[in-house]
């Protein structure tokens, strides 16, 4: 147990680290503000949660606040702010970093080596702390949260959840006053979850200033002082954080908000009605003692047996690195188990044929756009006969992508570049979709749109397998769960028995 001091001083008397007044701002080559009009004060020890709808402006008022805009983040930026006393537009990178640590939604995007140990190390050096320091807090932070099984590890052997770890513990590390994370908890499992929670309770204990940009508002409740909320690059509404988590369900629902309270899941639960799918005579997929890993000698799981029918969804579940994205790799034919038979429509699917019967939504989707406009990505391999256009704009206009047809991928938040990768999908014909975190980075009503996409896919012949940590999203899209539990077994059993154990 660590020992917190703390300092009690009056709301009055604390000083505002974060002062914004007008500031407006618009990314190099787009064609509207991205910030609007933004009036904000945030002072010292205060724990702030920004919110709204995907594309709200959340990401780039962080940009601001962390000094990558206007330095990084190229575009207009006008009106006036400070940060810990300096002007956003004067201070570099460098000085800004050691004030504001910053936690990123995608964390391969401050990774500057390739072990957990030097990285951790990184921003300490580079800022010249002595060794002696720089040793004692890495030793601490890496206790705190759990990360000592990973210090001898290498950055791209982890998975998604142990990188965002890792990157927190690097800037933990550097004891920076101002803590800034885009959507932290995107990728994380339950227990990385708990222990994002347990570090953040420390830093706001420490008097830190501490600002998440979040969809996921349930582990934050008991920290929140205040929620600004915004829409089409405004701050809509500034909330305290005792009215805001008090808040009936439907008026996060009106807002295009997460439910602030899981115990709301089983409510939203009765408002969904699935088909009986296992009267049908014979599964789609029949997977029988099979066993995967890495490498030759790395067995992860052993004498894995389960079906999956036509119109199935499948949640796939368990704690971050178990090996649920190494299973989707092997049953859709992208590497091969050690033992163990795959059977399709009850024959066996050598890896060919199961390439040729999936489709695939990464969970980092930036690895899967090619081409220069959203257009054109969703053409790639399809010809450009004005049918195959017309569906391309249904699914673009349904994901409400179609404003940005014409945008070059890279341009979109990260709940636009899912909704793409997923409409992407849609565009192809297989009986087999899976899908690794479809709604990371998305809001509620995006969530909302890719459950019943995904609903609607299941029942045009398909079997559908999703990676998930989103229980709002298991709750309104699974007919069934594949838990991965710590036992060394993996069961298949009912949304409601997966339920009874989490909530």
């Amino acid at each position: 147990m660590i020992y917190v001091e703390k300092i009690i001083i009056s709301q009055k008397e604390k000083k505002d680290v974060i002062q914004l007044e007008h500031v407006y701002f618009t990314y190099e080559g787009s064609h509207e503000e991205n910030l609007t009009d933004i009036n904000l004060s945030i002072k010292q020890g205060e724990f702030i949660v920004i919110t709204g709808e995907s594309g709200c402006g959340k990401t780039t008022l962080t940009r601001c606040i962390n000094g990558l805009i206007p330095s990084f983040y190229k575009g207009e930026l006008k009106g006036k702010g400070t940060v810990c006393k300096q002007n956003i537009t004067s201070e570099s990178i460098k000085e800004r970093s050691y004030k504001v640590g910053s936690v990123f939604q995608d964390p391969r995007s401050q990774f500057f080596t390739m072990h957990v140990k030097t990285e951790i190390s990184f921003p300490s050096e580079n800022h010249g702390i002595s060794t002696d320091k720089m040793q004692k807090n890495i030793s601490k932070t890496v206790d705190n949260l759990k990360l000592l099984p990973l210090m001898e590890r290498k950055i791209f052997d982890l998975s998604s959840g142990e990188k965002q770890k890792v990157a927190l513990v690097s800037v933990y590390a550097l004891g920076s006053e101002v803590y800034v994370l885009d959507e932290p908890s995107a990728n994380l499992d339950d227990e990385g979850t708990r222990q994002l929670y347990d570090i953040l309770k420390i830093l706001k204990e420490k008097g830190c200033t501490i600002i998440v940009s979040e969809h996921k508002l349930y582990y934050l409740k008991n920290l929140i002082d205040r929620v600004i909320y915004m829409k089409k690059g405004r701050i809509q509404e500034i909330f305290k954080g005792e009215t805001f988590i008090n808040h009936s369900p439907d008026w996060f629902h009106k807002k295009g908000l997460r439910q602030v309270d899981l115990k709301h899941l089983k409510t939203m639960k009765s408002k969904y009605q699935f088909d009986d799918l296992y009267s049908q005579s014979s599964p789609l997929l029949r997977v029988i003692d099979l066993s995967f890993g890495y490498g030759r000698d790395r067995l992860l799981w052993n004498n894995i047996s389960f079906e999956a029918y036509t119109g199935e969804v499948v949640g796939i579940v368990g704690r971050n690195g178990v090996g649920k994205s190494s299973l989707v790799k092997v049953l859709m034919g992208l590497s091969s188990p050690k033992q163990g038979r795959i059977l399709l429509n009850e024959k066996t699917a050598d890896k060919r044929k199961r390439v040729k019967n999936s489709s695939y939504v990464m969970q980092d989707v930036d690895y899967q756009f090619f081409a220069p406009s959203v257009m054109e990505e969703m053409l790639v391999g399809f010809n450009d006969s004005e049918e195959e256009k017309e569906r391309a704009n249904k699914y673009l206009k349904y994901f409400q992508l179609d404003e940005w047809k014409d945008c070059h991928p890279a341009t979109l938040s990260g709940g636009q570049k899912q909704r793409l990768a997923i409409a992407i999908a849609c565009m192809h014909n297989t009986n087999l979709l899976f899908l690794d975190e479809p709604t990371s980075g998305l809001d509620a009503a995006n969530m909302n749109r890719v459950s019943h996409i995904i609903r609607k896919l299941a029942k045009e012949n398909r079997s559908i397998f999703v990676i998930t940590h989103d229980y709002e999203f298991a709750v309104q899209t699974f007919d069934s769960i594949l838990y991965f539990n710590d036992e060394n077994t993996v069961s298949k059993m009912s949304l409601e028995k997966y339920l009874s154990k989490i909530i």
